[in-house]
C-alpha cells in the first residue's frame, strides 16, 4: 500500500517536470481544489448542531411547519 508521503513525493516530482507556461494553470486548479475542500468543511461544521434540540422545538420546526407558514402568510396578506 502506498503511503500519503509517497503520493506527495510523486506529486512533487511530477510538478517539477511541468513546463513553466503551465504553472499558472496548475496553481488555479489547486486553488479550486482547496476552495471546494474548505466549503465542504464549512458545511460539515454544522453536523450535529441540532442533536440536543428540545422535542417540542423540533416539532414546531417540522411537524407544524405548514401550519406555522399559513399563520405567517395571513399576517403578510393583511
Amino acid at each position: 500500500m502506498i503511503t500519503d508521503n509517497q503520493i506527495r513525493h510523486q506529486i512533487f516530482r511530477r510538478v517539477s517536470r511541468i513546463p513553466k507556461e503551465k504553472l499558472k494553470e496548475l496553481s488555479d486548479f489547486l486553488s479550486k481544489l482547496e476552495d471546494s475542500f474548505s466549503k465542504k468543511q464549512k458545511v460539515l461544521s454544522f453536523a450535529g448542531a441540532w442533536k440536543d434540540i428540545d422535542d417540542d422545538v423540533f416539532s414546531e420546526l417540522t411537524d407544524k411547519l405548514i401550519e406555522n407558514r399559513s399563520k405567517n402568510r395571513k399576517r403578510i396578506d393583511e
